[in-house]
């Protein structure tokens, strides 16, 4: 048993970078953003078929065209790559993303989709708002950020026991960003601290009214 746990820590040892990038990938910001809005939409509204409807239209909207955007900017060789490691080159991407986000926010009321899916627009651009500010100044970490917003959320919805899956992704996810040498310790710490205080004010002013 104690060599099967010794050679299977060797081989995370050996492989820590892979395990890393495929951490950052899989756990990215674009995807968590997706599974915690659908999720919680679908668990927590009175009518999940018309909230299910309403994501198959809206997060297309909201995902699809900043990702073109991203990627057409990698081909073009204006940032390395859609994480944008480099801050100097992040600020043209996220002024495009907050104004897309506030034209897709505008468009959610006017078709009159429902509370819950308006909040968690509303929820996107106060993250990336916030975070866009600091970048002007300062590097930090969108990955900790959105999962800790993520994790910070569904301890106030879903409550603790539910939650404490989502809460060890924090410091993996941190682990990841570190590893690759995308972020510094600290650049991961007060990203996750900012992304969990967006979610506290935001879920305990709208998210909840909404349910």
């Amino acid at each position: 048993m104690f060599s099967s746990m010794k050679s299977g820590l060797a081989v995370i040892k050996n492989n820590d970078e892979a395990i890393a990038r495929w951490i950052s990938h899989l756990i990215s910001p674009h995807i968590v953003g997706v599974v915690i809005t659908s999720v919680a939409s679908l668990l927590y509204s009175d009518n999940p078929l018309e909230v299910f409807q309403w994501l198959a239209l809206v997060i297309p909207l909201i995902v699809a065209p900043p990702l073109i955007y991203l990627f057409w900017l990698v081909h073009n060789g204006a940032i390395e790559d859609i994480y944008m490691p480099n801050r100097e080159t992040r600020v043209r991407p996220l002024t495009v993303l907050i104004v897309w986000l506030l034209v897709c926010l505008g468009l959610i009321r006017y078709w009159a989709a429902p509370p819950i899916v308006e909040s968690f627009v509303i929820t996107a651009i106060v993250l990336v708002g916030i975070l866009s500010l600091v970048t002007l100044f300062w590097k930090i970490s969108f990955h900790g950020a959105t999962i800790s917003a993520a994790a910070t959320a569904t301890v106030m919805v879903a409550g603790s026991y539910y939650a404490w899956p989502v809460m060890l992704l924090v410091p993996l996810v941190g682990w990841s960003r570190v590893r690759l040498e995308r972020h510094t310790p600290r650049q991961v710490i007060y990203g996750s601290l900012v992304g969990a205080l967006i979610a506290l004010i935001v879920v305990h002013g709208a998210l909840l009214k909404a349910l």
